[in-house]
């Protein structure tokens, strides 16, 4: 499954799955944004499915971010069909407490 991004008040919210296939897109358009601001706001509760390179790519875009001293808040700890994968990756930890 494909997914797609919205941008809503200056906050991108992600739909669809995040996999192998089409993380690279998420990648690039992500990087192009941090590039142009100070922060960032990726919501991803709404994203139904997420694999171990969607998980890995998304710790690589937090720590790229934090690298850069860009701010980069991720959304989506209380999202149940990815929690599993995140925590079994170890990756958790990127997830904002926030809640949108």
């Amino acid at each position: 499954m494909a997914i797609e991004i919205k941008e809503k008040s200056g906050m991108f919210e992600v739909l669809g799955s995040i996999s192998s296939q089409n993380m690279t897109s998420l990648k690039n358009y992500v990087e192009s944004v941090i590039l142009s601001s100070d922060s960032i706001v990726l919501n991803i509760e709404k994203v139904n499915e997420i694999d171990r390179s969607g998980a890995f790519m998304l710790e690589k875009l937090y720590k790229n971010a934090v690298y850069k001293n860009k701010i980069i808040s991720i959304i989506g700890r209380q999202n149940k069909k990815i929690t599993e994968m995140m925590m079994n990756t170890k990756t958790h930890y990127i997830l904002s407490n926030d809640r949108v």
